[in-house]
């Protein structure tokens, strides 16, 4: 299976028309142009852009290949009760797929089992466990409320979690084989789930980046976000294709301006690799996003005008009795026209990012860890050969 295929642009559609709508219900035939070739290629659909598909038919679409209903999920991301977005994976074997756009019953809606998973967990108390979709503080008190430190999300490949509090650092968790663990490890396996070749954390992030975390940047480091009026984490979408997690952060003082920002965290079934989407309400400058430096990267370091990586081994946490080091190799693409030139900091390899008012900053992270069977990457020239070939593609 291929891991390097992952796009969050709009994918090039042909429509063709099947049944007339009615107010029996709707169906179109579209071909989706992917530019190469994998496996659990994304394909995100506007629904807006489906010529004659009317509103209250959105929630009864289904989506259907060579026949049979594939797996799909209706995303209301914007939350005001009507879904804009349509997504789905298909394995990309021809550059032309063609598919089947259907309204169905409820009653006939094939029921997929999830490759994807997200949760959210307040603690009120020591003893209780609130599963939530959203939280929100106007203060930097919610990381040891939330079990797990914040929202966490996972594909079957690897697992992400969001530090809720000033950091918002996107800390990893690995795994030994492909499938949903934290649903039942809640990211801190016991020592059964670890016999039985449970995956774990593998970065201690520390006051670092982690793995592109975009953060200040004060002329000299990054910097955390110490000055706002609300940090709200939410889950939009969890499954059974991706998840969707955002972190949003209100009245953010930076360069004697305020600034509501909000940062979205996409992953795809079948992928390590994860797209951030960034949208403020004012011009930012002085703002910087990349990877640690693993043990001080002094193991490799890759640093090239749209991307940065690095290679390392080191403990993932402070207990070096129980825990052994992880060796992991982290990535971060951003596309050229919004670098401004790669920097560093003594903890990170970073990339000077400018942000210009309404636009979507959209960038893409991934990682490896060394602790997979089978890995195809195995050191770190083969890691900054795999980041190399996954720029290419998703940059088409």
């Amino acid at each position: 299976m291929s891991y390097l295929c992952l796009v969050m642009r709009n994918i090039a559609l042909s429509f063709f028309l099947l049944i007339a709508v009615s107010v029996l219900g709707f169906q179109r035939k579209i071909v989706v142009n992917v530019p190469y070739l994998c496996d659990d290629y994304p394909v995100v659909i506007n629904l807006d852009t489906i010529p004659g598909l009317k509103a209250k038919h959105r929630s009864q679409l289904a989506v259907f290949q060579d026949g049979k209903q594939i797996a799909s999920q209706l995303d209301d991301l914007d939350r005001d009760g009507l879904p804009e977005q349509l997504a789905l994976t298909v394995d990309a074997t021809v550059n032309q797929i063609p598919l089947v756009l259907r309204t169905i019953k409820e009653s006939r809606r094939q029921r997929f089992t999830p490759r994807v998973y997200a949760d959210m967990i307040y603690k009120p108390d020591k003893k209780t466990m609130n599963y939530v979709t959203e939280m929100s503080s106007d203060s930097n008190n919610m990381y040891n409320r939330m079990h797990h430190h914040g929202v966490a999300f996972e594909s079957e490949i690897m697992a992400y979690r969001l530090y809720f509090d000033d950091k918002q650092t996107v800390d990893l968790y690995g795994k030994k084989v492909p499938r949903l663990e934290i649903e039942e490890s809640l990211w801190y396996p016991t020592d059964e789930q670890l016999a039985q070749d449970y995956g774990d954390d593998i970065l201690r992030v520390s006051g670092s980046v982690g793995l592109g975390t975009l953060k200040p940047w004060n002329g000299k480091k990054a910097v955390h976000y110490t000055k706002f009026k609300r940090r709200t984490q939410r889950i939009l979408a969890a499954g059974p294709v991706r998840t969707v997690c955002e972190l949003v952060l209100e009245g953010w003082e930076h360069d004697g301006i305020t600034t509501d920002i909000t940062f979205r965290y996409i992953l795809f079934a079948g992928h390590r690799d994860c797209v951030v989407e960034v949208t403020a309400n004012t011009d930012i400058d002085n703002i910087v996003t990349g990877v640690q430096k693993v043990n001080g990267g002094k193991q490799g370091l890759l640093s090239e005008q749209d991307m940065v990586g690095c290679w390392g081994t080191d403990w993932p946490v402070n207990d070096t009795v129980k825990y052994a080091k992880e060796t992991v190799g982290l990535g971060v693409y951003v596309p050229r026209q919004y670098v401004v030139k790669n920097i560093e900091d003594k903890a990170n390899n970073l990339l000077l990012l400018h942000y210009t008012k309404g636009e979507t900053l959209r960038y893409f992270i991934t990682c490896y860890s060394m602790k997979e069977r089978g890995a195809a990457v195995t050191d770190r020239d083969s890691f900054f050969g795999y980041l190399r070939q996954w720029r290419h593609q998703i940059s088409k």
